[in-house]
């Protein structure tokens, strides 16, 4: 049996894809008065057709075709992948009927971390996507006790706190209490990055992005981040790192669930252990920035020689952004390869041979790279409309109210779903 796509949604590169199920229906011996087909759930129809044209009851072979929607209009691939699908035809000759049965089932062909629901007649998308999110620990609040006197013989015991680096300086500037204790614990960082996905991969009317177009049809779409330790059914674990009081914890994704499509860096990506270039962190308090130097010198950056304050409320907001952004390069890496992901959508750099992207500008006050934290190569940022969540943009200013994962990717997010039927 085929390949299926629900609602036929091509590929990311303009493939087609099938969006119905092709079934082959033999009559033998005579023409059928009538006949009726229902696709079941075991014994339990969910969805029925009764076949009226005279040409599909003649003796011979026919073809059907399903889109796999019930009798409600749902379509929902969860459900699909769970059931034991078989296609149920009763054939009636005056008053007897036979009866025939075929057995298949569907498997997700792309991958197995989301599932998607669709509504069609509310034009109503709902996705599940799950992750895996754990615990990285925190970084900036405990202190070590250290021997200073270099005699074996004797011991000089000082307390030495990751606080202590930070100059008298900064602190009379920002004048805010120093974090000694986490103000976010786990479980909240977690519900931080889930609400994340939620807002910046849905499209919807109470969103920035209002809906996608599928087979010129308007859909709204709800996704529904779910964290799950469940590593064979979710995408690649991450880590999430809270840290203060020390240097700024880059966040980065390479997308380990999708490696092995040939680039060269696939490998090492594999081989590196989770934290180091796989880790979304949490930003707060006094934290230091080692090319505080690069920044103007009216800033409060260069000023107090790279040290900064983020707040609880500022840097909430930037993690969930952060959080969709990175866990969105395994999804955009799924459809399109890790050089579209790596790179941001050609936006920024691979390696250091490629093209330089466009709207390379120099640098200013407000071109902060949200990975990378220096010089940003990427885009001149549209001065209306969206702001795509998965580029990179020269100026980060006011755009918060703009950011949103753009409607070509997230239709390639239900493709995803792709089911083989067997």
């Amino acid at each position: 049996m085929p390949i299926f796509v629900p609602l036929g949604i091509p590929a990311f590169d303009g493939s087609e894809e099938k969006g119905k199920i092709k079934f082959t229906l033999g009559i033998e011996h005579n023409n059928a008065d009538k006949m009726l087909l229902q696709i079941r759930d075991g014994a339990e129809p969910f969805y029925e057709e009764k076949i009226t044209d005279p040409s599909m009851l003649t003796e011979g072979s026919h073809t059907w075709y399903w889109d796999g929607f019930d009798e409600n209009g749902i379509l929902d691939t969860a459900f699909l992948t769970k059931a034991r699908l078989n296609l149920l035809m009763k054939v009636w000759r005056k008053d007897n009927a036979e009866f025939s049965t075929q057995d298949f089932k569907a498997n997700y062909e792309e991958v197995n971390w989301v599932d998607v629901k669709i509504n069609k007649n509310t034009k109503r998308i709902d996705l599940t996507l799950r992750v895996n999110l754990k615990d990285g620990g925190a970084r900036g609040i405990k202190c070590i006790e250290k021997d200073i006197d270099p005699d074996p013989k004797i011991r000089v015991p000082m307390k030495i706190c990751p606080w202590d680096k930070i100059p008298e300086e900064a602190l009379s500037y920002h004048k805010e209490p120093i974090i000694k204790n986490r103000t976010k614990s786990f479980e909240e960082l977690k519900q931080m990055a889930l609400d994340g996905l939620n807002k910046y991969w849905s499209r919807h009317q109470g969103n920035i992005g209002k809906n996608i177009k599928i087979n010129d049809e308007k859909y709204e779409v709800f996704v529904n981040a779910i964290n799950t330790t469940d590593s064979d059914n979710s995408l690649d674990d991450i880590p999430l790192i809270y840290n203060t009081n020390k240097p700024w914890s880059r966040s980065g994704n390479p997308g380990s669930s999708n490696l092995g499509d040939g680039n060269t860096m696939d490998e090492l990506a594999k081989v590196l252990p989770d934290g180091v270039v796989q880790r979304i962190s949490y930003n707060v308090g006094y934290v230091f920035h080692s090319n505080w130097k690069n920044y103007p010198k009216h800033r409060t950056i260069y000023k107090n020689k790279g040290w900064e304050f983020n707040s609880d409320i500022s840097e909430s907001e930037d993690f969930k952004e952060t959080s969709a952004h990175e866990i969105g390069h395994e999804i955009i890496q799924a459809f399109a390869g890790t050089v579209y992901s790596w790179q941001h959508k050609g936006s920024s750099y691979y390696l250091p041979q490629d093209a330089k992207p466009v709207g390379k500008e120099s640098f200013k006050e407000e071109y902060i790279n949200r990975d990378f934290m220096e010089e940003t190569k990427g885009e001149n940022t549209p001065k209306t409309g969206e702001i795509d969540l998965m580029k990179y943009y020269n100026d980060y200013s006011n755009y918060k109210d703009r950011i949103i994962a753009n409607e070509k990717d997230v239709i390639s997010l239900l493709w995803l779903t792709k089911l083989e039927l067997k």
